[in-house]
């Protein structure tokens, strides 16, 4: 959808993101034996807002931005860094232009397979058509 190249533009240029993960940020999914810390965002989720008898001008898209790393302090660190950087965002940014971005949960997992802490922050954009 139209957030995921407006979370990236986002992302990349925030100097805490970028100073922590560099470019490591990824759609959907990163590639096995990607370098840690990295991050992950993934579209969940659309809600057009029609308008009357017209198409819609403005959707929520729902993304959640996941952080990994093999640090629970690292990851809880890169996430506030990740919300501090979307939380009520408005501008546009590679062509997308976003009314607003809203942060809506957070949640934490060690994932004991592969020795990770993987950290979900979730967030409602709201994308003008």
């Amino acid at each position: 959808m139209r957030g995921g190249p407006a979370i990236y533009g986002i992302l990349s240029t925030d100097t805490d993101v970028s100073a922590i993960v560099s470019t490591r940020i990824y759609p959907e999914i990163a590639a096995q034996g990607s370098d840690l810390p990295l991050v992950v965002y993934r579209f969940s989720g659309l809600r057009p807002s029609d308008t009357k008898s017209g198409v819609s001008t403005l959707d929520e898209e729902t993304y959640n931005m996941v952080a990994i790393s093999t640090s629970y302090t690292d990851v809880t660190d890169l996430s506030e860094k990740i919300r501090a950087a979307l939380d009520r965002y408005t501008g546009t940014v590679n062509s997308v232009e976003v009314q607003s971005i809203e942060f809506i949960d957070y949640d934490v997992d060690y994932d004991a397979t592969n020795e990770v802490y993987a950290a979900a922050t979730e967030f409602t954009l709201r994308i003008k058509i």
